[in-house]
Order: C-alpha cells, then structure tokens, then sequence
C-alpha cells in the first residue's frame, strides 16, 4: 500500500528493504559476519598451513617420507569416515558450540603435538593418536561454519555471503602454501606448529563474539546419534537437488584432483628444468587462486535464487574447454590461462553449490546435510589425483582429455539430476 499522496508508507518500505538485494559491502558489515568470517579465515589457514607444515615437520624430525605420506593419511581420513556422526552432533549442539569445540580441541591436539616435541616425548604412534583426534573433530567446522552464513543474512544474501566465504577461501589456499614455506625455516618446526594452534585459538576467541537469537541451536527431540546421522544420508539421498549435486560436484572433484598431479608433471616436462619445475607450479596454482576469489565475488554479484544451475551448468561447460585443449596445448603461457579460466569457472560453480544446498535443505537439517554433503562430493578428489597420476606417467594429452570428459559428465549431471525448481527437492529424510 501507498500513502494518498503517493510515498511508500513505513511498512511498505521494510517490505522492500527486507527483499531488496544486499550489496557486499552490507552484507559485511551485517552483525556477527566479520566475527564469523575472521574465525573461518583463521581456522581455514590454520588448516591449510597444517597440510604443508606436517610433512616437512614430519621429515624434519623423523626423517622419513613414508611417515610423513601416514600423517597425511591420519590427518585427512577419519574426519571423512565420521562426518555423517559429525553432522549429527552439529545439529544436537547447535553450529556455534559444536565449531568452538572442534577449534578448541584443534589447539590443543596440535599444540600438543608441539609440546611432545620440544619435551623430546613425541613418538610415531603418538604422532598418528593426536593426527587422528584432529581429524575427528575438523568436520565440525568444515560443515558448521557453512550451516552458520546462511542464519546470519537474509535470503536474498545468501549468494553474496557464499561468495565471501569462498573467496577468503581461494586466497587462503593461495597463501598458505607461501606462509608455511617461509615460517617453517624460518622459526623452526615448533614453533610453527604453535604458531597454528594460535591461530585456532584465535578463530576460537572470534567465534564467542557472536551474539544473537538466530544462531541458537535448533530445538528437536532426543535421538540416538547414529540413528541422526543415518537419517542426515538418508535425507540427502531422498532429496533430488542433493543427490544431483552430489553426482555432479564429486565428477567435478575427478577432474580438480586429476589437474593437482598433471599440472606439475606437465610443468617439468614442458620447462625441461626440474629446478624450476616447482616454483612455477606453485605460481600457476597461486594465479588460479586469485582468478577463483575473483570468480566468487562475481558470482556474488550476478547469482539470484533460479538461476544457480544455469550459472553452474554454463561455468562447468567452460571449465572443459579451460582444461582441454587450452591447457594441454603443450605451452606453459597456455596452462596458466587454462588454469586461469577453471579458477574463474570455479567461483561460480561452488557459490551456486553451496546457495542451491542451502536454499533446498530444510534448516532443521542443515548441519546433517552439510557434513554429509561436503564428504560426498569431495569422494571424487582422491580417486582423481590417483587416475591423474596413472594416466600423466604415460601420456599428457590423454590425462587431459580424461580430466576434460570428467568436467562434461559432471555438466550432463547437472543438466540431467539437479531439479530446475524447488518444487519436489524439500522430500523430507526421514
């Protein structure tokens, strides 16, 4: 309704106001999202330094590559095989306590690790315990900290809020690598491993600045934890936007771990200096993460609710031309652009991932479905960097081309099993 003399009256202008897109810079400043943002960016580097500062920690002071592959492997795994259960707990908790908790414990099982160290009582086996009770507890995180963006701004915000998310992330992936490089020789393997759970403690003491009704814990009745997890694979298994999605990003992840063995090796055959070899793959990978933070915060901009798949059907299109032939085209100049343009395509593919999951899960179910969902769709990413690996040894062209077919079965996925509307995609679980 309007005034008689034509204005808007109060009540009509909050209406527009509350549908009215947000813009960056106000989804920015919206109240408790720099808390939340500057404990996901601590914790998220904390995290990626880890992956780096573990291996040449591990070589450092056991001298044993076959050690340093087994941290990797106590670091990653178990947080994978336990995320349905994970999920469970967010839900019973609420986001809040469950990611403080996992960031908690994350200080301390690594600062521990460090404390071991220096008091020379630190062992192997010692080692792998405190690895695995890390990787416990990381899908707390992982998933709480997406369940909380969307409870924080208004729905027509939800693709700018991802979009943030995800380009702190891409320049965190960028500049982990390099932090870890130059603290590691330059403090030592101690220090540089307390200086990781600082940063958890840190995303910690962010985290308890957050304030407000909307990130209570949801109210449900009391169930036993396995039957919650159960019924979190069961709902997204139910649900046809969430398994489409899965189908479709786990192809998507074939490829990405495909790329993360042939890019190097077609580096160090192409450049013909393997000195070289590794700054110039680490150079590569850092442009593709400064193009990927570019591609999310357009994203941001241009996605609405009804248009993600479209957006994400097209990005993925593109990204298998980026990857063949561009990038296998036997020139250094030609892979950096190729990898360029799969870093721009993946800003647009991951916020209408996340914007199509949150807006098609029912948000009693949110932090089961993101725990499960998360582990489902990055399923693909070790079985790629194991095909990469078989297929790069033998020819180039033809790991390409295998990555390249992965990209276009998972654009058919989306075509095919990701529903165009909402209507039918809230099944219920269970």
């Amino acid at each position: 309704m309007e005034a008689r003399d034509g204005t808007a009256t109060d009540d009509e202008q909050a209406k527009r106001a509350a549908v009215r897109p947000l813009s960056y810079r106000r989804v920015l400043i919206s109240r408790n999202v720099p808390q939340l943002l500057v404990a996901a960016s601590a914790s998220r580097l904390a995290n990626s330094m880890l992956l780096y500062v573990i291996v040449l920690y591990v070589i450092a002071r056991f001298d044993s590559a076959a050690v340093a592959g087994l941290s990797g492997f106590f670091l990653a795994l178990p947080g994978f095989v336990i995320s349905p259960v994970a999920g469970a707990v967010l839900d019973r908790m609420g986001a809040v306590r469950a990611v403080g908790f996992d960031m908690v414990c994350s200080a301390v099982f690594i600062g521990g690790i460090a404390a071991l160290s220096i008091s020379r009582l630190l062992t192997v086996p010692l080692l792998f315990v405190l690895l695995t009770l890390y990787s416990l507890t990381s899908p707390l995180s992982t998933g709480g900290i997406r369940t909380l963006f969307p409870r924080l701004v208004p729905e027509t915000a939800y693709d700018k809020a991802n979009a943030l998310d995800l380009s702190t992330f891409s320049i965190i992936e960028v500049g982990a690598p390099l932090v870890a490089g130059v603290l590691f020789p330059l403090v030592g393997p101690d220090p540089t491993l307390l200086c990781v759970a600082g940063m958890y403690v840190l995303a910690a003491l962010s985290l308890a600045l957050l304030r407000g009704g909307a990130l209570a814990p949801p109210v449900s009745g009391e169930r036993r934890l396995l039957r919650s997890a159960c019924e979190g694979i069961t709902y997204l298994l139910r649900n046809a936007t969430l398994r489409g999605l899965a189908v479709s990003y786990s192809l998507y992840q074939v490829a990405s771990g495909m790329l993360i063995v042939i890019v190097p090796v077609a580096v160090a055959a192409w450049l013909g200096d393997g000195r070289s070899a590794d700054r110039y793959t680490g150079l590569m990978w850092a442009v593709a993460g400064l193009f990927g933070a570019i591609g999310a915060l357009a994203a941001g901009k241009l996605l609405h609710a009804g248009v993600e798949r479209r957006y994400m059907l097209g990005a993925t299109l593109v990204t298998a031309v980026a990857i063949f032939p561009l990038s296998a085209l036997g020139s250094l100049l030609t892979l950096a652009a190729g990898l360029a343009l799969v870093g721009l395509m993946e800003g647009p593919i991951n916020v209408s991932l996340l914007s199509l999951r949150q807006r098609r899960t029912d948000p009693g179910w949110l932090g089961r479905v993101m725990t499960v969902s998360m582990s489902v769709n990055l399923s693909g990413f070790p079985v790629g960097t194991a095909l990469g690996g078989l297929l790069a040894s033998h020819s180039l062209t033809a790991a390409f081309a295998v990555a390249t077919v992965m990209t276009l079965l998972s654009a058919v996925s989306v075509r095919a099993l990701v529903p165009s509307a909402s209507g039918g995609a809230l099944q219920s679980g269970g």
